[in-house]
């Protein structure tokens, strides 16, 4: 039965290969779409990785971007059991950069990219920084193979920058070379000596220029009695969850967050486009099942005569049943399977392109999902045009089918 139905698809090449286009076609996008969210959720983990310590807000600020806490608490939460390093921070979306600003990258057609390599501009405490044992910056210069020095105590209010390699690609110097040590870069029209160059490979961390946290503040214009937020670092990492509760206990105007809690955050956000994608790949499926419905009617159709000679020689209703689902399925396994071809080729040659640390990758259980989602969506489109075949009386099939 499973060669007769093979050999039924491979008599009518044509309808198969468009059959097998119109299915292929929503399994790569189930594909696509799922090796995104996978390239997003592998970008963010190594990203948040890197940050051992805890990031203290203000209470609902979604980023340090957008808060701002009194420069006083920081003895408070040196106060506090289990803290190490209290590090004030300044965190800015940068002004305009070599005259150029977010708005002049949208409207020379950056979209949505423009947004995220929007530069931004961390103020630090360099004395208090410097204390610290996980600073992601600093370590990043010394891993991979950084260019120049990090900010040192002796940066304190002079305009010295360190900037990702990214950045200095992004803003080369007049004639067009990459920016190195030694350059100067103007920030909000303002000239900022290129101290050192780091490389740490997300595109997430990667759009950051350091300087001295009383630079920033006099760029920015923030008053010198206010910070965006404070790194903590604690005595062992293993206590970031519970000196998180006791920051928020004793000082509930702020959030407290470790990397732990903004993995689940994003893990949760995740999850509900991840429902956002299953509605649309539910929709793409739909065309392939009714893809597949009209392709086996009209097979079907046209072997009328073929039914009702098997039916005269002996085949039941379950046979011919059988030989068409099996036909239908075979079609949703092949798709399934050109499908999975289609993406893995798509996603190597993205991945040439693709910067910043994203990789799309698609994990074993997706090709999985899209080869069992093809099967049974052919399996489902065929139920019908199966169905209305083993109906068939035979004499009727071989006199309609004869016309």
């Amino acid at each position: 039965m499973g060669s007769f139905a093979w050999r039924n698809l491979l008599t009518r090449p044509l309808r198969t290969i468009l059959a097998l286009i119109g299915l292929s076609i929503p399994i790569l996008g189930v594909m696509g779409l799922f090796s995104v969210s996978q390239g997003m959720r592998n970008l963010v983990g190594d990203t948040l990785s890197r940050v051992e310590g805890v990031m203290v807000l203000r209470e609902n600020s979604p980023s340090p971007v957008f808060s701002d806490l009194e420069a006083d608490l920081a003895v408070k939460l040196r106060g506090i059991p289990g803290v190490r390093v209290v590090a004030p921070e300044i965190w800015k979306v940068a002004p305009n950069i070599e005259g150029r600003t977010m708005f002049s990258k949208l409207m020379g057609g950056g979209g949505a990219k423009s947004i995220l390599d929007q530069p931004v501009i961390q103020g630090q405490d360099i004395v208090a920084h410097q204390d610290l044992k996980s600073a992601v910056y600093p370590r990043a210069m010394k891993e991979r193979n950084g260019e120049g020095r990090y900010l040192v105590p002796a940066d304190k209010n002079k305009p010295n920058v360190v900037i990702s390699k990214k950045l200095a690609k992004d803003y080369p110097t007049a004639d067009g070379k990459l920016r190195k040590v030694g350059d100067t870069l103007q920030i909000g029209g303002r000239p900022f000596n290129v101290v050192g160059i780091y490389d740490t490979g997300s595109m997430l961390l990667d759009v950051v220029i350091v300087m001295d946290i009383d630079m920033a503040r006099d760029l920015m214009g923030v008053s010198k009695d206010m910070v965006s937020s404070y790194y903590v670092e604690t005595k062992e990492s293993t206590e970031n969850d519970e000196v998180s509760q006791a920051i928020e206990k004793a000082l509930p105007q702020v959030d407290a967050r470790s990397m732990s809690e903004f993995m689940a955050n994003f893990g949760s956000m995740m999850g509900q486009i991840d429902k956002f994608l299953m509605m649309t790949v539910s929709l793409a499926l739909l065309v392939g099942v009714v893809g597949i419905i009209n392709t086996m009617l009209m097979s079907t159709t046209e072997r009328f005569v073929e039914f009702g000679v098997l039916r005269t020689n002996g085949w039941s209703q379950g046979n011919i049943l059988t030989l068409v689902t099996l036909e239908s399925a075979y079609l949703g396994l092949l798709s399934g399977i050109v499908g999975c071809v289609l993406a893995l080729v798509g996603t190597m040659v993205a991945n040439q392109f693709v910067e910043g640390g994203v990789r799309l990758s698609i994990p074993a259980w997706l090709y999985v999902l899209g080869v069992t989602l093809s099967v049974v969506t052919g399996t489902l489109g065929g139920l019908y045009p199966a169905w209305r075949a083993a109906r068939l009386v035979p004499m009727d099939a071989i006199r309609v089918g004869s016309h």
